[in-house]
Order: C-alpha cells, then sequence, then structure tokens
C-alpha cells in the first residue's frame, strides 16, 4: 500500500510543478511604465518609448525676453501632449532662466518627428529660429 500512495503523492507534486512552470513561461509580460526625461543636449536624438510611457521634456528658456518654446503642428501625433508647466528662476530678477516642461503620452505605436521651435508668439516662425527635434520610435 506504502508505494502507491508515494507514487500519487509524487506524480501530484510533478503536476503541480508542471502547472506552475507553465503558468510563469506563458504568463502575459508586464512592462513597466517609464518616464522618460530629455533635456537640450539631447536635442538630434533618436528615442525609443513604449506606449504607457511618459516623455519629459526640460528646455531651458527665458521668457523675460518673449521667447518660449512652442511645439510645432508637423510634430507627429503619435505623442499627445498631456501638461506643461515652468519652473521659477532660482533667483529673483529680470533675465534669469527658467525651464518649459512638456509631457507627451504615446498614444500608438509607429515613428515620427517631436518638433518644437524657440520663438516669440507674435512673431512669423523664421527657418533660421532656434529647433528642438527628436526622433522617436514607439512600440
Amino acid at each position: 500500500m506504502q508505494p502507491a500512495r508515494s507514487r500519487r503523492w509524487f506524480d501530484s507534486v510533478r503536476w503541480l510543478f508542471l502547472f506552475v512552470l507553465l503558468a510563469v513561461v506563458c504568463r502575459p509580460r508586464m512592462a513597466l511604465a517609464e518616464t522618460r526625461v530629455l533635456t537640450d543636449a539631447d536635442n538630434g536624438g533618436a528615442f525609443r518609448l513604449k506606449t504607457g510611457d511618459t516623455l519629459e521634456l526640460r528646455l531651458r528658456s527665458n521668457p523675460s525676453t518673449g521667447y518660449m518654446w512652442s511645439v510645432q503642428a508637423a510634430s507627429t501625433p503619435l505623442l499627445k501632449l498631456t501638461d506643461q508647466s515652468q519652473t521659477q528662476p532660482t533667483e529673483p530678477g529680470v533675465g534669469r532662466a527658467i525651464f518649459q516642461i512638456f509631457r507627451f503620452q504615446p498614444v500608438r505605436r509607429g515613428r515620427g518627428i517631436l518638433l518644437l521651435h524657440y520663438v516669440r508668439s507674435w512673431e512669423k516662425p523664421a527657418p533660421s529660429e532656434k529647433q528642438f527635434a527628436i526622433r522617436v520610435r514607439i512600440r
């Protein structure tokens, strides 16, 4: 009687082990969302994002001169602007630099270009104006 009982126990443990192994191997891969922070130094670069990630741009600006960063209409529709803010100057006074902060969410897979221009709101954009452009690939 004893050998049959231990054999059943061994078979049960073996099936349980195989079930757990199968569950681990076949489970859907859960990708953790990340926040990717880019600065002026990343201008011209290429970056990969996943849907669910957040892209944050922190660009130096001096609004007392009238110049501010603005997202251009020609930018990729793969990224949705979800938030825009700015920091306060570290010291009081006119002419102090700040950072403009733009947050984007990828909306679907694909490739595109995110383009921002550093312009005065009352002037027409010129070809020689300062630009920030990156290539993005969303997977």
